[in-house]
């Protein structure tokens, strides 16, 4: 069980039971098949099927669904929500099986004989369940009982690990997309995930970066630790800059970009264009003629570096 147990925890991957490991299980439990099912009872829904050895052929009727409510097992944990190990002969003994309809439409033509299943604790709508099968032979024994109740903390410890990796993997996903300047450091300062954008910050002002934290920052970082009220960081120069700050423990990079000289009146305008209005609506508003409008607005352009309508207002949010 120990070896098991390490095996387990050197799984990566947002897979909590791939198939190497129920054949790991499947050794310290014997059987012909072992099986991990996701289900969502009260909907009816298979959420995730795992099995070692891979697939095997059984019939198309009757459904899982069909025979639910007369499967014994199944039927106590839908009643009693217990979920430690149990086999079919803690129910019927094998000769009362035998005289069921369930054991003919659906134990029989799986080739299963025995069975028993342990879960993790949880609700109807995400059960999450092992099943050890067997064609023939003895029936699971007490010892096999006694290693599923035993492992089944640990398998909940793995169901909730392998979540944390998909929820991490979800995360960096999000930050790669992301157009923030994000950067993740561990204890020691050490930069662990950048964002795109990050990278693209940090090599435009520091000339020395090269995947590491710049030595101007990894300073700065060190006296924010110690200050009682920590100060953001600013790079660069009187047009453009970058600032540094402490967010939760993480890096926020933002450029910042100094105020764009246009008049009250450009700015009016410019405000109108963000709100959709064609030059026809900002002159009427504004009580001028559209031709006015279009030379503000060309002023505007050549300040502001750009050329497009879209691409002032852009500009004009970005440094506001």
């Amino acid at each position: 069980m120990l070896s098991f147990l390490g095996e387990a925890s050197s799984v990566e991957g947002p897979d909590p039971f791939p198939r190497p490991l129920l054949e790991s299980l499947r050794r310290l439990v014997p059987g012909d098949r072992v099986v991990y099912d996701e289900l969502d009872r009260v909907r009816e829904t298979v959420l995730l099927e795992e099995m070692f050895p891979g697939e095997t052929d059984g019939p198309e009727e009757p459904t899982y669904w069909d025979i639910r409510d007369q499967h014994p097992v199944c039927r106590h944990h839908e009643v009693a929500g217990d979920f430690h190990a149990l086999k079919i002969s803690d129910f019927l003994t094998r000769s009362e099986l035998r005289r069921t309809d369930i054991y003919w439409d659906w134990f029989h033509p799986w080739g299963v004989e025995h069975q028993m299943s342990v879960g993790l604790d949880a609700p109807l709508s995400h059960t999450k369940v092992f099943l050890f099968s067997r064609a023939g032979g003895r029936d699971f024994t007490e010892r096999d009982r006694a290693v599923l109740n035993f492992l089944r903390p640990h398998l909940a410890n793995l169901y909730e690990a392998a979540q944390a990796r998909r929820r991490a993997t979800q995360a960096l996903a999000l930050l790669e997309e992301s157009e923030t300047g994000l950067l993740m450091l561990d204890g020691a300062g050490v930069i662990e995930h950048a964002t795109p954008e990050a990278v693209r910050l940090l090599s435009a002002y520091f000339r020395d970066y090269r995947g590491d934290l710049p030595d101007e920052v990894a300073g700065w970082l060190l006296d924010q630790r110690r200050a009682a009220s920590p100060e953001a960081l600013r790079v660069g120069d009187e047009d453009t800059s970058l600032r540094v700050e402490i967010v939760d423990g993480a890096l926020l990079l933002t450029e910042e970009r100094a105020e764009p000289p246009l008049t009250d009146r450009e700015r009016e305008i410019l405000q109108l264009v963000a709100a959709g209005k064609s030059n026809a609506e900002i002159a009427e508003a504004m009580w001028i003629s559209p031709g006015t409008v279009r030379k503000h607005l060309e002023n505007v352009y050549e300040k502001l570096g750009v050329h497009s309508r879209t691409a002032a207002v852009a500009t004009l949010n970005g440094n506001s």
